[in-house]
């Protein structure tokens, strides 16, 4: 019978076996990563993809595994919505069969079993969940599909939780490896400032220096493609702030070190501002272009091409040519003699993510890690108080917006109505501290055009110089005013109260 336009078709005979393998099919590929949820949706046949439509969402699934353990309910629920919404893509697009993984976030995940059944009992979307040496492989066939690309060129793809690096002759993979660090891994466990610090740079760098040197790549590729969002969104910061050939697809040493120095001092917020970015990609771009500029440095290259194509392009691929078979073929499923060794990862981060995994319930471990996130909040208050130091602003701001992200990730395991209440009091305070913070970059970047500038455009700078003046003096009051009533035993309380009981028999994991 045949297949009705529109619909989407989960199971059925290889592609090959249905069209004849010259036949172009539309398919769509979604691809559950521990940054994004992304989808493709293309005309393929075995050797071409004529992409229609491509899709991404920031989700950061990695973020609240790497919290939690486990994938939190809202983040499930952020998942499924884009599951729910390219579904509905794929079927506008007379797409006739759609393909899904979930890569690392899902893989560390100890509720994964349990959300991926959600996926598919809320959407009728079945899931493929992939090891990290399928998902290498799978990157490989989709950034070299394209026709221009070298025979014999490296494939890296930076994820958030991982990074696939794989060489090939005459487009066969000979190695791959799948590390377990990626540029969200590195935001959570290095980058913790906005912008990131110097000590924080200087030890995601000397991480990334002995992690790279424990890894023993056989041949060195002649060339490196680069895939993942995090490389794209360098290639775009190029594009505008380097003046970069909009058509060019390349990045040296010298622009990546361009695009850090930019990343390294300017946060999150303004590099999303000026850039077109998500706030949430501009927060672990920082991680995306240490990591990648480590890795051209251990390759020995000076240059890299960035393509768009990925994971989704290979799935669709390995599909159109193998069939429903496609996970189980021999190019997509590695054997071993091919797989590389990954190198230990420090004792310390070890532990520190055995122990997030070994928390019994999503409450006991937002009783450990809210009260910890008020302190550190708290800490900033006399600092901000005694002085006129800038920084110290800006620090407290920093800690509101991790004590406000803790919160988000455990809404969950919260009574709503007094965890709305202190959500409020915290957000109050984050509100007061960035309006002062942002009219003191303000005033700071209208100093150092001042000293560039005209004679004749001088008084127009220095007069919106004194009204900024006046404002922060304002806003400076009103936060003094609140951080002189500020009590912090309180707000640890009304947090501690609003965590629902449950959690282990003993009580493991309160702080007091």
């Amino acid at each position: 019978m045949a297949k009705r336009r529109g619909s989407i078709e989960h199971e059925g005979l290889p592609l090959q076996e249905q069209q004849g393998e010259a036949k172009m099919v539309t398919c769509a590929a979604i691809d559950i990563g521990s940054n994004s949820t992304e989808v493709t949706i293309a005309q393929c046949n075995a050797n071409h993809l004529d992409i229609l439509q491509e899709e991404s969402q920031m989700v950061r699934l990695g973020e609240s595994v790497k919290n939690a353990g486990e994938v939190t309910p809202d983040k499930r629920e952020a998942v499924i919505a884009a599951v729910r919404q390219y579904l509905e893509k794929a079927r506008e697009s007379g797409v006739e069969r759609v393909i899904a993984v979930a890569t690392q976030a899902t893989r560390q995940a100890r509720n994964r079993d349990a959300f991926l059944e959600d996926v598919r009992r809320e959407t009728g979307q079945s899931v493929n969940l992939i090891s990290g040496n399928v998902e290498a492989a799978l990157t490989y066939h989709g950034a070299i599909s394209r026709p221009d690309t070298p025979a014999d060129a490296g494939v890296l793809d930076v994820g958030g939780g991982s990074s696939e690096l794989v060489t090939g002759h005459d487009r066969h993979i000979t190695w791959l490896v799948s590390l377990p660090i990626g540029s969200g891994w590195l935001h959570d466990q290095y980058l913790l400032s906005d912008p990131p610090k110097e000590d924080e740079i200087t030890e995601a760098q000397k991480f990334l220096h002995d992690y790279l040197r424990d890894l023993q790549v056989p041949e060195l590729p002649p060339s490196l493609i680069a895939t993942g969002s995090s490389a794209k969104e360098l290639l775009k910061i190029c594009k505008q702030a380097l003046h970069k050939d909009d058509g060019s697809d390349q990045m040296n040493r010298q622009d990546l070190v361009a695009c850090q120095g930019l990343l390294h001092s300017l946060p999150a917020q303004e590099i999303a501002q000026r850039y077109g970015q998500q706030i949430e990609r501009a927060q672990v771009l920082p991680g995306g272009a240490l990591l990648l500029l480590e890795m051209m440095n251990y390759l020995k290259l000076d240059e890299v091409r960035v393509t768009n194509q990925g994971v989704p392009e290979g799935a669709l691929l390995a599909y159109a040519r193998y069939g429903d078979q496609w996970l189980e073929h021999a190019e997509v499923n590695v054997e071993d003699e091919r797989v590389g060794k990954v190198p230990p990862l420090p004792k310390e981060t070890v532990q520190s993510e055995q122990a997030q995994q070994q928390q019994e319930t999503l409450i006991d471990s937002a009783r450990q890690e809210l009260p910890k996130r008020v302190k550190k909040f708290a800490e900033w208050r006399k600092d901000v108080l005694k002085d006129e130091d800038i920084e110290n602003v800006h620090k407290m701001r920093v800690a509101s917006r991790r004590l406000r992200a803790t919160m988000d990730a455990y809404e969950a395991a919260c009574k709503p109505k007094p965890f709305k209440k202190a959500y409020r009091n915290v957000q109050q305070a984050a509100d007061l501290l960035g309006r002062v913070r942002d009219t003191d970059v303000m005033l700071q970047h209208l100093q150092e055009r001042e000293q560039q500038a005209a004679t004749q455009e001088q008084a127009g700078m220095q007069w919106l110089a004194s009204r900024l003046q006046v404002y922060r003096k304002e806003q400076v009051q009103a936060l003094e005013g609140f951080l002189q009533n500020f009590d912090e035993d309180a707000l640890r309380k009304q947090i501690e109260g609003s965590i629902v009981k449950g959690g282990s028999s003993n009580g493991k994991g309160q702080t007091h």
